[in-house]
């Protein structure tokens, strides 16, 4: 089942890239490498309190707007080794009235979760998801947006196999613009955020349907001499014990290429 679930991504891909190849673009390719001090998923806890390293790379369709992503997870501490993660997904977004106040950017994509390290049974999952965001349509710079996330196992016979539901995920961003203070950046752009999650009981067996979890976070990127260095620092308010018991604090950064 993950070998063909994966197959099949591959396949819709390489359909794109055939359609692509009729249409003018390039194929870009983006290089992330991340460190996080927690694994926080959703509300999540992962790694208990550990951190992870989390390169990936993305492959932007030429200019279709479709994509093909593999993201993946290490612990950086010993005693999760059936915690290392890859995710493959494939993606497409686009937008309409760009430009105006009411334009709208949309994005819809399919992820499938593998676990290597354990048996597909044991947590590999899948999801699809749907979201929206208008990015003029607050005079004052804020940007609402919002994500519709339908998860389920992998398998039928799999060891979450109730742990499939909705979620479903509101943000709001804020961009403030202050003076560089670093070369290759005239200005320095600081991203505050907000967002909020309503999980319908899915990705835990024993998930109580509620407001799960908020967090605010702050983050920016920085131009340096080659690709780009973003920091960022998050607080998680958790509001329902079966998804996190704890309030939480990380922080991370990642350095990118893009081609």
């Amino acid at each position: 089942m993950k070998q063909g679930t994966i197959l099949l991504c591959v396949l819709v891909v390489l359909s794109a890239m055939g359609i692509a190849t009729a249409a003018e673009g390039d194929l870009g390719i983006d290089l992330d490498t991340t460190w996080v001090s927690k694994y926080i998923w959703r509300g999540f806890d992962l790694y208990g309190d550990k951190g992870a390293i989390q390169p990936s790379v993305n492959f932007n369709l030429y200019d279709t707007g479709f994509s093909f992503n593999v993201w993946s997870s290490y612990c950086t501490s010993s005693g999760y080794v059936d915690g290392t993660e890859y995710d493959y997904t494939v993606a497409y977004a686009n937008s309409f009235n760009a430009g105006d106040t009411w334009q709208t950017d949309y994005a819809v994509s399919y992820v499938y979760y593998d676990f290597p390290d354990a048996p597909s049974t044991a947590a590999d999952g899948q999801e699809f998801n749907a979201s929206v965001a208008f990015p003029n349509a607050c005079p004052a710079g804020i940007v609402p947006s919002y994500t519709l996330i339908k998860f389920w196992p992998a398998k039928s016979d799999s060891d979450i196999s109730d742990a499939g539901g909705w979620i479903h995920y509101m943000r709001l961003d804020y961009p403030v613009a202050f003076p560089g203070i670093f070369e290759n950046n005239p200005e320095q752009v600081i991203n505050f955020s907000w967002d909020i999650t309503y999980n319908d009981g899915a990705a835990g067996n024993d998930i109580d349907s509620d407001w799960s979890h908020t967090v605010f976070g702050a983050s920016t990127a920085i131009e340096m001499p080659v690709g780009t260095l973003s920091p960022g620092i998050y607080y998680q308010i958790s509001m329902e014990d079966t998804v996190n018991t704890e309030d939480e604090l990380w922080t991370g950064v990642s350095y990118s290429l893009s081609f």
